[in-house]
């Protein structure tokens, strides 16, 4: 033993070490069989069958069989996976053209072992567990946001709603396309009001939707989201200049406020930036203790919201400020069923 070592330190990184290890092989496992075609709504057979956990025909006849010959190892075409700081691990696969019946499929992996698989093709895109294969959501994304689209539930199926856990999954999902940005595609995160409270007035079903779509697209949902990202360029350039910051914070602050500035001079009634709500939702001052301060908010048509998150440092947006945005965002925008996450990084 080296000296100075202390054998529990060194335990408990060979645990780890192991820990990712076997995660790292349950994703290969799972890439593989994912690899094999399916039907859209494919279920798999519930846990206790000889063939538990295979896919199985819609019809519910299983086979043990069923998963073994109708894909090919050479229908991706380009996989990466990240790591992120809470152990949450992201598979993107790039699916070659007419191989699947989607073209990206995103695997999100929690330290806890939660898993869910995000397959998308075009606009519209499934959500299924990671665990049984089970369809938990489908939603196409529109000028007005995220809309659920129908698909078949086979009876005897679970009924797993998506709930905190598939947003957070999805949060980590959106972190990571967010980093991906281009000036051609934005990535956007698009949910209903259920996510995040019971029964919102006049609201449909439960609804996320996660991925980068065209610039175009976007400007159509989101009308302003051209502007507000010259005016948060150009605003963090100028203040970059002047080097009248002591750190990142001060430096994000300040952009903050120069934008929050420019939007007040707009006087635009759908457009208000950097608003702080205490916990009962009542206006407060910026910044006042145990308030909520919202970046910038832009309503759309028809009940959509959409959110400008400034990305300035390396915060993650989490499930806890996601529900306060949408939270904020509904009582500033009354009727506000769907909201539009956008992170918005300055390009100094």
């Amino acid at each position: 033993m080296r000296q100075g070592t202390n054998p529990r330190s060194e335990i408990a990184a060979i645990r780890g070490l192991l820990a990712g290890a076997a995660l790292d092989v349950k994703m290969l496992r799972l890439e593989r069989a994912l690899r094999h075609k399916f039907s859209p709504d494919q279920p798999r057979a519930p846990a206790g069958q000889p063939n538990g956990g295979r896919w199985i025909p819609a019809d519910g006849a299983g086979s043990d069989d069923a998963d073994t010959s109708h894909g090919t190892e050479g229908d991706v075409a380009s996989r990466s996976q990240t790591l992120l700081d809470d152990g949450t691990r992201v598979l993107t696969l790039r699916i070659r053209s007419g191989q699947r019946e989607y073209d990206r499929q995103d695997i999100v992996t929690a330290p806890d072992g939660q898993s869910r698989i995000f397959e998308t093709s075009g606009l519209t895109q499934t959500i299924r567990d990671g665990a049984t294969g089970a369809v938990l959501g489908r939603s196409t994304f529109t000028a007005n946001g995220a809309e659920p689209e129908a698909f078949a539930q086979p009876a005897f199926a679970p009924a797993v709603p998506l709930g905190v856990a598939t947003v957070e999954l999805a949060l980590s999902l959106f972190s990571v396309l967010s980093s991906r940005n281009s000036l051609y595609s934005r990535t956007v995160l698009g949910l209903s009001a259920h996510e995040f409270m019971p029964n919102p007035e006049g609201g449909n079903k439960s609804v996320i939707w996660v991925g980068p779509i065209s610039q175009d697209k976007l400007d159509e949902a989101c009308r302003r989201n051209a502007q507000v990202e010259e005016m948060t360029n150009r605003v963090a350039r100028r203040v970059h200049a002047t080097g009248l910051y002591t750190s990142p914070q001060a430096f994000g602050n300040k952009v903050h406020l120069e934008i929050a500035k420019e939007v007040e001079n707009l006087d635009d009634p759908d457009l208000k930036a950097e608003i702080s709500f205490d916990r009962s939702s009542i206006e407060a001052l910026y910044g006042a203790a145990g308030s909520v301060r919202l970046d910038l908010l832009e309503r759309g048509s028809r009940g959509t919201t959409c959110i400008y998150d400034y990305k300035t440092g390396n915060a993650q947006l989490d499930f806890k400020r996601a529900a306060k945005l949408a939270l904020v965002a509904r009582a500033y925008f009354p009727g506000t069923l769907r909201f539009i996450v956008i992170q918005v990084k300055p390009r100094l």
